[in-house]
């Protein structure tokens, strides 16, 4: 399974680390079946510190119809503004064997996938990437 790198931004990001958080919301889905593990980059939106906080195996997606915002973590004006003007699925990404870094990992130590030479990450993705880890 190729890893990803998901952008998430702050409450979300403590919603997760606490635990109270287990599905995160999207727009796509990879195209690849579950499990594949997933990176947290913590945007610096909202206070975020801009780094890899830390990973997570996204062992199911779900259709979000068929979920409850609560279960999503979401409040009826955040949904409603993330899903303005869209016609899909939402999807909701389990999140399962969650590991927060002591130390956050910096974007450089993470490649975009499918270069035959590594090519380090400088920018984080809009929403989610498949990404290859250094090391």
């Amino acid at each position: 399974m190729k890893p990803i790198l998901i952008s998430i931004q702050r409450p979300h990001t403590d919603n997760i680390k606490a635990l109270i958080k287990n599905i995160e919301v999207r727009k796509s889905r990879p195209k690849q079946d579950t499990p594949f593990p997933c990176y947290i980059y913590e945007t610096k939106a909202k206070g975020g510190c801009g780094k890899v906080i830390g990973e997570f195996v996204c062992d199911e997606i779900y259709d979000c119809r068929d979920l409850l915002l609560g279960d999503i973590c979401l409040t009826v004006e955040e949904w409603l503004k993330y899903t303005d003007g869209h016609k899909g699925i939402v999807y909701g990404w389990h999140i399962s064997d969650l590991k927060i870094y002591d130390k956050p990992k910096e974007l450089s130590e993470f490649s975009k996938y499918g270069f035959d030479e590594p090519v380090p990450l400088k920018r984080p993705p809009q929403s989610w990437m498949y990404v290859e880890v250094e090391g």
